[in-house]
């Protein structure tokens, strides 16, 4: 092939190569134009939304609604020029245009008034939108006009809420492309959104404006009352003349009364301490509860109000009340305690037609916390009487139990003795039988006897028992512990250990109590292990306490017993895997003793995996002098 050849050949390759790339350039990038675009749309649409953000104000008023509305209808057209845009608002009082921007050289002005059907379309959609292809079949002016001016689709929003203020957004852009008509109508969503939150931040701070006005009548009042019951906490008659008083000078009314229900006797009870009552018979009456013809008899059954301005002549009301009190104007509220009333107030004036809606809206205020306040000084009564009570019944528990476990533990002793020397065979040989029996008479008064002494040192502890606190070594306890419980993990086939670095510091606390702490939790753990188990005693520092673990590998306990384990006579569920004896009342003096040494006592274990009881101790400070704490 000749070189003319071979140049005219390779020019003919570059020239199908060249239009092949030609040819995907052409489809390629109108696609990658429009990504461009969207993103750009997107960003812009961004943009926009932190704009209105960060220009949101608070409309502490809701007539400086419309001004921010305004604002951002404005930000909207200047982000997108030559946008038709248009906002309406409607309330109870109407509907008005707020905001209208003509685009461009558009001479003719257009309706204010958007359509029914339009403002019924938009919200009945589930998105609060519509698009409206122009020329619209629905004759309206407004669609008629713009279709005219050349606008071929609008886009319509809905902001607010149907149920108080709200309205619609319109917007639109003459001879604009599929994709920038839907960026207009993605601009018009993002400030309909903006104003529907600006709408409900304006509804709520109206509503705390209101509330705020209304509560600036009671708060002064309700301090005072709080002050008296502060003042007041152990004398409830006290506390319902200084609560009556206060809310008679709040409203300036001549009389003020509780009538709380006796729920024994079914009837209401006027409450001594009534401010404006004189001491005669009618200022402490009582009225019950069948009585359908007094107005507070009614107001506490149905939980309504009533208000009159003239009750000595009114038939609603017992007029001889009226006229022997000189009431004219009377209020009756409800006092309601969550679901259930607890009786009435009531509020009079010498003077006809004298209270308002705004004094019945105070006291309905001021009876909703002060109901609260009126049970709190009564149940605090009630709560004193039966603390007295209480405290007496301990009193005497206390002396019963420590008098007869007194008087148990001599004849125990004398039986225990009298059993010993018997089975030694000092009165004489046994037979194996009668052996048998006093083993098993002297295993029982051992449980006695063990009974009786937990009693005492449960009632000693509970009594306030002197304690000697010095700096003990928990590490040396722990070995004697060990010890002297070493013969019993033996008999039981259990390995006993101790584990307590000799850095261990001391703590501060009674070497006997914190010695019976130990002897009570090796003693309950030996008693749940069973053969070829493990009971380990493990101390650490930690910081400004000692860690003390006893563990074991015994029958565990379950999660709804650990929570009552350390309560007086509590055994837990699973205690006849090992059928082990006692009182429940070791693991009771355990937390009492920790109670006395500031420390704290809990549990963690698992069914079947064993249990670990910790206690932490304050370590003993150095230098600390002996130091006896009741």
């Amino acid at each position: 092939m000749t070189p003319p050849e071979i140049s005219a050949g390779l020019a003919g390759i570059a020239l199908l190569v060249g239009g092949y790339w030609w040819v995907k350039m052409q489809r390629v990038l109108p696609i990658e134009r429009q990504v461009l675009r969207a993103r750009g749309a997107a960003q812009d649409l961004a943009d926009l939304a932190r704009e209105l953000l960060s220009s949101h104000r608070l409309p502490s008023d809701p007539r400086l609604l419309m001004d921010i509305i305004h604002q951002g209808a404005q930000r909207l057209t200047q982000r997108i020029p030559g946008i038709c845009l248009m906002v309406w608002r409607r309330d109870s009082a109407g509907t008005e245009l707020c905001y209208r921007t003509d685009a461009p050289q558009e001479a003719e002005s257009l309706p204010a008034e958007l359509p029914e059907a339009a403002w019924d379309g938009v919200f009945a959609d589930p998105q609060g939108s519509q698009r409206i292809v122009l020329p619209s079949p629905e004759a309206a002016p407004l669609f008629d006009n713009l279709a005219r001016l050349g606008h071929r689709m609008i886009c319509l929003h809905a902001w607010g809420r149907p149920e108080g203020l709200h309205g619609v957004v319109l917007g639109g852009g003459l001879n604009k492309e599929a994709d920038e008509s839907e960026r207009i109508c993605q601009a018009i969503e993002v400030l309909a959104s903006y104003f529907t939150s600006v709408t409900d931040i304006a509804g709520s701070l109206w509503d705390l404006y209101q509330t705020r006005q209304r509560l600036e009548g009671g708060l002064s009042a309700m301090h005072q009352v709080a002050s008296a019951i502060t003042a007041h906490p152990d004398h409830p008659v006290d506390t319902l003349s200084a609560i009556v008083s206060i809310i008679a000078k709040a409203l300036e009314a001549d009389l003020c009364a509780f009538l709380l229900y006796d729920d024994k006797a079914g009837e209401l009870v006027t409450q001594v301490g009534a401010y404006g009552l004189s001491g005669d018979e009618g200022s402490l009456y009582r009225l019950p509860i069948t009585n359908d013809k007094s107005s507070s008899i009614r107001v506490f059954l149905t939980g309504m109000p009533f208000v009159t301005g003239d009750a000595q002549s009114d038939p609603r009301v017992i007029s001889r009340y009226a006229k022997l009190w000189r009431c004219h104007s009377l209020i009756v509220v409800p006092l309601s305690l969550r679901d259930r009333r607890i009786g009435v107030m009531r509020v009079g004036s010498f003077k006809k037609d004298y209270f308002t809606s705004d004094h019945l809206q105070l006291l309905q205020l001021i009876a909703e916390e002060a109901v609260v306040l009126v049970e709190s000084a009564l149940l605090t009564r009630k709560l004193a009487e039966a603390n007295q009570k209480l405290s007496e019944i301990n009193k005497l528990k206390d002396e019963f139990v420590s008098t007869a476990s007194h008087e148990f533990k001599t004849p125990l002793t004398t039986v225990k003795g009298f059993l010993t020397v018997l089975l030694q065979g000092e009165a004489g040989p046994l037979t194996e039988q009668q052996r048998r029996f006093l083993k098993i008479s002297q295993s029982a008064t051992d449980r006695l006897t063990a009974l009786v002494s937990d009693l005492l040192d449960l009632s000693r502890l509970e009594a306030g028992v002197s304690m000697d606190f010095v700096p003990v070594s928990l590490a040396q306890l722990a070995e004697e512990c060990r010890h002297d419980h070493e013969p019993q993990a033996r008999a039981r086939a259990v390995h006993m250990e101790v584990s307590c670095p000799p850095s261990l510091p001391q703590v501060r606390g009674d070497a006997k109590w914190l010695r019976q702490l130990l002897d009570n939790l090796i003693s309950n753990a030996l008693k749940f292990t069973p053969a070829g188990g493990t009971v380990a005693i493990l101390g650490e520092e930690m910081g400004d306490v000692v860690r003390v673990t006893v563990k074991d590998t015994g029958v565990g306990i379950n999660a709804e017993d650990q929570q009552r384990i350390f309560d007086k006579f509590y055994r837990a569920n699973n205690r006849d895997l090992t059928n082990p004896p006692g009182t429940g009342l070791g693991l009771a003096i355990v937390k009492f003793i920790i109670d006395k040494h500031e420390g704290r006592v809990w549990v963690d274990s698992e069914p079947g995996k064993g249990s670990n009881f910790h206690f932490i101790l304050p370590l003993a400070k150095k230098g600390e002098a002996v130091e006896e704490v009741v």
